[in-house]
């Protein structure tokens, strides 16, 4: 009889890395809130494990036995609480669109970093523009970058007729930094 060949151990599909990151992963389509409270979710962890959860906890009166080894959370509470129960959706939705990937979280922490740099106001202000005709005065880039360098206001610049009449409510349309003249998108400069 030939030796009998031993079955080779099957990698785990799952592992805590991928089932928290990857869109296929069985959360994206659990009822996260109740895997969530269930009993067994809880008195799985480590008693390490329970202290940082609770520590994670925005209101304490959510957790029973508060400051204690036995401190846990009152899942009846948390059951009937609407900020939980959006907050698992959201998480649930969030992991099936690929929001935790690695990569997604990278290049989304670029994008906010460009946009807190001022990458993008450009564009934003030229689409509000377009999309209301007109825009404010803390949106304009002249208007940001000196509130942004705390530097003092310049002498406001002429004020056309034009201008003066928006400002009693006859708006037709924005007014650039060049001195009131209207805008490029407003009515007074498109061609019929």
């Amino acid at each position: 009889m030939a030796p009998r060949k031993t079955p080779r151990k099957r990698k785990a599909k799952w592992d805590a890395d991928s089932i928290l990151t990857d869109p296929r992963s069985p959360l994206a389509t659990a009822d996260l809130r109740s895997v969530l409270s269930h009993p067994l979710a809880w008195t799985s962890l480590t008693i390490q494990e329970r202290r940082e959860v609770i520590c994670l906890f925005p209101d304490v009166a959510l957790i029973l036995d508060a400051d204690t080894d036995d401190a846990r959370p009152d899942f009846q509470s948390l059951m009937n609480d609407d900020a939980f129960r959006a907050d698992c959706a959201a998480y649930v939705e969030n992991l099936a669109q690929g929001r935790h990937d690695p990569q997604w979280l990278r290049d989304a922490w670029r994008a906010h970093e460009r946009r807190k740099a001022g990458d993008f106001d450009e564009f934003l202000i030229k689409r509000f523009e377009e999309d209301w005709g007109l825009l404010p005065d803390h949106m304009r880039l002249e208007a940001r970058t000196k509130i942004e360098r705390k530097e003092p206001a310049s002498a406001p610049a002429p004020v056309s007729a034009q201008h003066e009449e928006s400002q009693r409510g006859n708006s037709r349309g924005g007014v650039s930094d060049d001195g009131g003249a209207p805008d490029e998108g407003t009515q007074e400069n498109q061609n019929p």
